[in-house]
């Protein structure tokens, strides 16, 4: 059995519970880790003093940052369990809620949709995932919940919680990075192969060697929120911006929350264009596509160059000061 067993959900009640619960049923001690306890930014307590052979259970607050948390207790080595409540699952994932209502100016916790993008991390860096109050559900709605949670993370093990020990009993995968469990990482990498699936949940993975124009990329992202492609959950990867040449921005999006963020710069050594992937309820391939591919260049502004795309309407949000450089295969 792991060291660990990390218990997320953005679920509060429900996860500290279910902690609990899987303490005393393995008769080990639960630690309780909170976004209070941090001394700095991404720092964390030293774990309390115990036997190599001793396995704890960590109950991870719900604005802990999951990563890092996990990272710090052994990281793929980790079992990481995401407690979700059936009653409520998609509702988390399209919450436009801030994690904490006020926070300093810069802290992400206090970003629009900030809660759904947290239930969208706990799942896809879960070794498994389990539901509670699952009775209280229909069974279509719960086949469409555990095949969503399967498209967004392929290799998680997904079960109706019945009791923790029988939570815990089958073996989850423990390799690789744990960045890497998540679905749309598997998609660009063509290994997109979840265990769930429904007829309702689609998960598309989008290319175009174009950069976007910000301002029509500002509108297609309204119009994708409106549903004019279906029910966008969760959407993730790399784009570029044409008003923002030789820079790499990472996209990300959940529910009705986005951003896109640089990672540095590459002068285009990375390529032009878009990276992206789409996962959803409903989703129309061709819609989707059409959307995105009239939000990139023209014939004509691409033969324009980066001095007239200089030139365009940018309404969306203004990045700081992008120094890094994105170091190549040569470097």
């Amino acid at each position: 059995m792991p060291r660990t067993i990390a218990i997320m959900g953005v679920c509060a009640p429900e996860r500290r519970a279910y902690a609990e619960r899987t303490a005393v049923a393995l008769e080990r001690p639960l630690h309780l880790l909170r976004f209070a306890d941090l001394r700095a930014p991404h720092a964390l307590p030293h774990p309390r003093p115990r036997s190599d052979a001793e396995t704890v259970v960590v109950d991870l607050g719900s604005d802990v940052d999951l990563i890092h948390a996990i990272g710090a207790r052994g990281g793929a080595e980790v079992e990481a369990v995401c407690v979700v409540d059936a009653r409520h699952m998609i509702g988390d994932l399209l919450d436009d809620a801030p994690l904490v209502a006020s926070v300093h100016s810069g802290d992400s916790r206090g970003d629009v949709g900030a809660r759904a993008r947290q239930a969208a991390l706990a799942l896809e860096l879960a070794t498994r995932i389990v539901w509670i109050n699952w009775e209280q559900v229909p069974t279509p709605a719960l086949a469409v919940q555990m095949a969503l949670a399967s498209h967004l993370n392929p290799a998680a093990i997904v079960r109706l919680s019945r009791d923790p020990l029988s939570d815990l009993r089958s073996d989850a995968v423990h390799e690789g990075e744990i960045l890497e469990r998540a679905g749309w990482v598997h998609a660009l990498n063509d290994q997109h192969d979840p265990y769930m699936r429904d007829n309702r949940v689609m998960t598309l993975r989008y290319e175009q060697l174009r950069p976007f124009h910000p301002a029509r990329l500002s509108a297609t992202l309204d119009r994708l929120d409106d549903g004019a492609a279906g029910r966008l959950v969760r959407s993730a990867g790399f784009c570029r911006l044409a008003s923002r040449p030789g820079i790499l921005a990472r996209w990300e999006h959940v529910g009705s929350a986005m951003w896109i963020e640089p990672l540095g710069t590459d002068d285009g050594r990375m390529g032009m264009g878009q990276e992206l992937v789409f996962t959803g309820l409903d989703l129309s391939a061709p819609k989707l596509a059409h959307l995105l591919d009239r939000a990139a260049l023209t014939d004509d502004e691409l033969a324009a160059g980066p001095a007239a795309w200089a030139a365009f309407d940018d309404p969306l949000p203004a990045w700081p000061a992008v120094d890094s450089s994105i170091p190549d295969a040569t470097d």
